[in-house]
């Protein structure tokens, strides 16, 4: 496939993921689990990064809790869903998204998107995921159980878990 044809496969991907993105979580909002509130401004790392508020470490779906370098896992942050290890870059400003039992969704301030794209970029493999599909602005990847995409804009950045049947 030429690169023309994959960038334009990804954009189809990330545009029928984002589609069913909204219904999803206005449908799910009722449903059992936890829609995040953006962080508290108060809150800082140990870095001075200004962090979301975090909940004692939660495992993950099946327990493991460990990140590349550079990286939190998603349980330390206050998740409790997503795939065992799935982990972001330290420093980065999630500003709201959703904690579900099959889709987990995470929103970053757009300063962060090249940091988190640049992130999955040289940690998915390692996380034991693959790509499907990848452009400049947007990457899809599945694992063992869970489809994943992140897409990023000047206005927004997002990423999205979700757990396959």
């Amino acid at each position: 496939m030429t690169p023309a044809g994959r960038a334009r496969r990804c954009r189809n991907q990330l545009t029928r993921c984002l589609a069913l993105l909204g219904p999803v979580l206005v449908v799910t909002g009722c449903s059992a689990g936890s829609v995040m509130p953006p962080p508290s401004p108060s809150v800082a790392s140990s870095t001075g990064a200004v962090m979301p508020p975090t909940s004692p470490s939660v495992a993950s779906s099946t327990g493991a809790a460990t990140a590349p370098a550079g990286g939190v896992p998603l349980s330390e942050l206050g998740f409790r869903h997503g795939p065992d290890g799935f982990s972001i870059p330290t420093g980065v400003t999630p500003v709201g998204g959703a904690d579900l039992t099959e889709l987990v969704n995470v929103i970053f301030a757009p300063a962060d998107g090249q940091t988190v794209y640049d992130y999955l970029v040289a940690n998915l493999a390692g996380m034991g995921c693959r790509v499907t599909a990848q452009s400049s602005d947007s990457i899809v990847w599945v694992d063992a159980g869970w489809d994943g995409a992140f897409t990023m804009t000047t206005a927004q950045a997002g990423l999205t878990l979700r757990s396959r049947p």
